[in-house]
Order: C-alpha cells, then structure tokens, then sequence
C-alpha cells in the first residue's frame, strides 16, 4: 500500500471516528434537552393538578365534566395511601408510577422514563400544593421524542458519510501533492547513471523537509560518487604499478628461459626477479593495510614502547642504504621516552618516512630521526637535507599514488604510498600526521600522537 493511500486511510479512519463521537455526544445533548423541555411542560401541567379535585365528584366516577389531562398528556392524583382520587383519559387507576418513585415524589419532584403498552413514557411526579402526602403525576409519550432522535441521526449518518469519504478523498489529494516531490526526485534518481550521480537531483524551493531531504540526497549521492571515482583512481593507479614490476619480472624470467647464458647472467636475472618480487610483495601490503584503513579494519595493539630504541632500529635498518649514499642517519631522542603505541605500525611509519628521505638527501647530509613528549603527546619527526617538497604538492602530501615531480618520485622507487600509510597509521592512533618545507631546505614530515607518551614508570 502506497504512502498516499495509507495517510488517506488513516486520516479517513480518525475523522471517521472522531465524527462519529462528536454525533454521539450531539444526539445525547440532543435528546437530553428534549426531555428537559419534556420535563418542564409536564412540571407546568401538574402546576394546576389541584384543580382536578374540585370536580372530584364528576372524576371519581369516571366522569368527563373538567378533564385538562385529555388528549397525550396523562393525568393522576394519588392520595397518601396510593390511592388513585383521579385519573386523565387514558391514564387508568393503576399508578403510573411505582411505590418507590411514589414515596420519592412526596418529597419533591421525581422524572422517569417508563414503558407503558409497549410504548416509552416520560412521567413527572410531584408533591401536590396544599395537600401534604398528596401526589400529582403527569405522563407524556416519547415518540415525538424518539422520531425527532431518529431523524437527526439519519440524516447525521447521510451527511456524515458523505463528509467523511469527502476529507478522505482530499486527504488523498493532500498527501499526493506533498509526496510529488519524493516521487520527482526517485525518478530522477532512478535516472541518474554513474556518471552523472554527483549532479544529484533538483532541491525544491520549499525551504521545509523535502528540501532538506534533497540536498541530503545530493550529498549522499556526491559523497557516493567521489567513493567510486576514488575507488577506480585507486584501481587503476593500484594497476599501474603492479603492471611495471610485472613486466620486469617477465621479462626476467625470458631472458633466463633462454638457452646459452651464463650462471652470471642467470644469477643476475634471479636477483632481478627477487627485486621486482620483493617490490611486488611490498606494494600489495601497502594496498593491504590501506584497505583495511578504509574498512576502519586497522588493527592497533597499544603497548608500552621506548621511542628512542624504535628510532634507532629504524636507523640501522636503513644504515646500509644510507651509506652507500653518503648519508648520516642520526637520532634525536631522550632516553626515558616510552610512549603507548602499537610498535610494529609506529616502526612501519618510521620507516616508510626514513626510506624517502634518504631517496632526497644529498650526500654528505644528514636524516634526523627525532622524538618529543609535550605534556602527554608524542611528537615523531623525520627530517632531510633534500629539495624539499613541491609547494603544489604539500596540499596533496598524504594522497595516495601521489608524487612529487621532483628526485622525491617515481624515478627513485617511490610507488606514491608510502606517506598514504603514515597518516593512515597516525589516524589508527587518534593522531595526525603533516609535512612541510624546512626554512634551511629539505623536508620534514611529523606524526603527533596525542595522549600517547608515558612515563619510565609505564613500562614496569
């Protein structure tokens, strides 16, 4: 069932109901007001029953010469011993009323409805004036009553009906109109291809719900569209660089097939084909582990950790590299400095920071590895002597498959995720991670860690 038909039902169930309470209540006041106005023309008839005992001789005997009871209204006067001492036309000598409504009506005026012959009866007893334990009672039948009840309630269910499929019908009318606009934008949506998602739909000048839901929709549909194109940049830049090792494995691996080389030159294609496997084995790693980022699946065991120890073992990890550049690797560190973290993905982040900077140091230069606790936060930084970065490329730093058009690229091995993986490992920790140009020259790249540093105590 459609919105639009379920609002209408609803809508037409509550004014149905709610019409039919209000009816109710109408037709109650209606027809208690009736016998109020009943009440007060058999309460002005018994004003002159006293009358009817002045020609008591003419009534007891069943006479007709003084009879104002004639016609609907019916007339008694019973005495205090229940006696009937007159009675109207058709009011008979049985009491129209019982003992108890008897013994009431002495004492002042007592209203019932009865059913007498099979019809109802509205009846008012009185105490008669000037006659103690005297009773006046007076009767009048309901009908006209009842028909005018009926009559309304007929035409009450009529028009009502009428009414109530009436509201439902332009309830229906009312919630097509206020739905059009969802409707517009599913097609639209329904319409939208790949390509053009990040357009979105079009946002209703309304300035109420459905135009906040738009630009939700839009957003939605923008944030959606920038996922997939990054998802196919990451694709496709993830397809570019396997493809090179790949090549150079194949091509490896041919050139050894072939016949009549020498155990040097077959030695030298292995050590090739190690390289590009190696290579090979890193970058899908790297994919690895930022995919997991993206999943928010990175996991990070936290434990104590001496940040000088985990520096230097980063700097003689990377001493071979950097002497045959003629570079220093040199770390700056307290000794005391124990900093909560995950030590393999803080040892990881070094490295990968370590590895471009000794891909710009100059020779003769130095990487500075240092560490800093301010208060209780953990400050990492891997400077060099090189180029530094590109002004254009700072803002895009931590970008994925981004390299600097400088010795800092591709050229040098770089596959472009290296610094992706700092921040995605800084971002693991609840921290950041940034770069920057030294004012001397060179380059700088630190990874703030907040809350993370301890004191020597921590590690006992």
């Amino acid at each position: 069932m459609s919105i639009k038909l379920r609002v209408a039902a609803v809508f037409t169930a509550a004014l149905a109901v709610a019409f039919a309470i209000g009816a109710w209540l109408f037709l109650s006041q209606l027809r208690a007001q009736l016998l109020r106005t009943t009440d007060a023309t058999l309460t002005a008839t018994l004003a002159g029953a006293g009358q009817y005992l002045a020609s008591a001789s003419g009534t007891r005997q069943g006479g007709t010469a003084f009879n104002p009871g004639s016609g609907e209204t019916l007339v008694q006067v019973i005495d205090p011993s229940g006696v009937v001492r007159y009675a109207g036309q058709e009011a008979g000598r049985v009491p129209l009323v019982t003992p108890g409504q008897l013994a009431a009506a002495r004492s002042g005026p007592v209203a019932v409805t009865r059913t007498l012959d099979e019809e109802p009866v509205r009846i008012v007893a009185a105490p008669l004036k000037a006659r103690p334990g005297w009773v006046a009672v007076a009767g009048v039948s309901l009908e006209s009553v009842n028909e005018t009840v009926r009559a309304e309630t007929t035409a009450l269910v009529a028009g009502g009906a009428a009414f109530v499929l009436l509201a439902g019908a332009g309830a229906y009318w009312l919630a097509a109109a206020a739905l059009s606009p969802v409707e517009r934008m599913r097609r639209e949506v329904a319409a939208l291809s790949e390509r053009d998602a990040a357009e979105g739909v079009r946002v209703p000048r309304t300035r109420d719900e459905l135009a906040a839901l738009a630009g939700t929709m839009n957003s939605l549909l923008a944030s959606l569209h920038d996922a997939l194109a990054r998802q196919r940049g990451f694709t496709a830049d993830a397809s570019h660089e396997l493809r090179t090792p790949l090549a150079v494995l194949g091509a490896e691996l041919e050139l050894a097939s072939r016949p009549g080389r020498t155990r040097e030159q077959l030695a030298r294609a292995v050590a090739s084909a190690e390289a590009e496997v190696a290579r090979l084995t890193r970058i899908t790693n790297d994919l690895l582990l930022l995919a997991r980022t993206d999943e928010g699946r990175l996991p990070v065991r936290r434990g104590p950790a001496d940040i000088a120890d985990l520096l230097a073992a980063s700097a003689r990890a990377a001493a071979g590299r950097a002497r045959a550049a003629g570079v220093e690797c040199r770390v700056d560190a307290p000794a005391a400095l124990v900093a909560l973290v995950d030590a393999d993905k803080i040892r990881q982040a070094v490295d990968n920071l370590v590895d471009n900077a000794l891909r710009a140091a100059p020779p003769g230069s130095t990487v500075r590895l240092s560490a800093r606790a301010r208060g209780g936060d953990l400050t990492i930084e891997v400077a060099d002597s090189g180029p530094g970065f590109p002004q254009e490329f700072l803002p895009h730093a931590f970008e994925r498959f981004r390299r600097p058009d400088s010795g800092r690229g591709r050229a040098e091995g770089g596959a472009g995720l290296g610094l992706a993986i700092v921040q995605a490992i800084a971002v693991a920790h609840g921290g950041t991670a940034s770069a920057r140009n030294l004012p001397g020259g060179g380059a700088a790249v630190r990874i703030d860690l907040p809350a993370a540093a301890r004191p020597p105590a921590a590690t006992i």
